[in-house]
């Protein structure tokens, strides 16, 4: 897949810029995701995006082949989203929960379902409920923290990658994962009715 993005570089270099279309279209659903998770504003994120594309662009020549083309432009996405939000003067911003793409794709299922009984409809209703307390405690994580959280949980980077497409050591991005996850943990318990 890596290679065939190198490909698609070099033909750009050599003329062919026309060809950069078939890198935004592979690309361009996981890096408006990645924006939008880190600005929690639509219109933004399709902003940032188109940023990020047109930077890459006019660096097509600074590509080190050596590291995934994807890696540099979700390096790019992070490090706009990063610049917002000090633009901002905020310290504050808002991310979908760690494990909400899986926990949100699995109460769509359940709301699909044909005959739906009423211990299910309160199950959903919790898992609904659930999602929104964490998304507002989410909403007080740190930029800093949440970007190294949605590359971990939501991209899927290792630490590896993140450590790479950040410069920063690895054990600053475990660090900050560490206390993003206990930030949440705190807000969580505090909003959530003890069992």
């Amino acid at each position: 897949m890596e290679n065939e993005d190198y490909k698609l570089i070099k033909l750009c270099l050599k003329g062919k810029r026309e060809v950069f279309a078939q890198l935004v279209d592979k690309y361009n659903k996981r890096v408006y995701n990645m924006a939008y998770r880190l600005t929690s504003n639509p219109e933004k994120a399709k902003d940032i995006a188109q940023d990020a594309f047109i930077k890459i662009y006019k660096s097509l020549d600074r590509y080190d082949p050596k590291y995934k083309f994807s890696n540099w432009l979700l390096k790019t996405v992070s490090n706009l989203c990063i610049d917002y939000h000090r633009t901002r003067a905020q310290n504050t911003a808002s991310l979908e929960v760690i494990l909400s793409s899986g926990a949100e794709n699995a109460i769509l299922a359940h709301q699909t379902a044909i005959n739906t009984t009423e211990t299910e409809l309160e199950d959903r209703l919790e898992a609904a409920e659930l999602q929104s307390v964490i998304r507002e405690g989410i909403e007080l994580l740190p930029i800093d923290y949440r970007a190294v959280v949605v590359l971990r949980h939501i991209q899927n980077l290792s630490y590896k990658e993140i450590s790479q497409m950040l410069n920063l050591p690895m054990g600053t991005i475990k660090a900050r994962i560490h206390r993003a996850r206990k930030l949440l943990k705190g807000y969580l318990e505090g909003r959530l009715p003890k069992v």
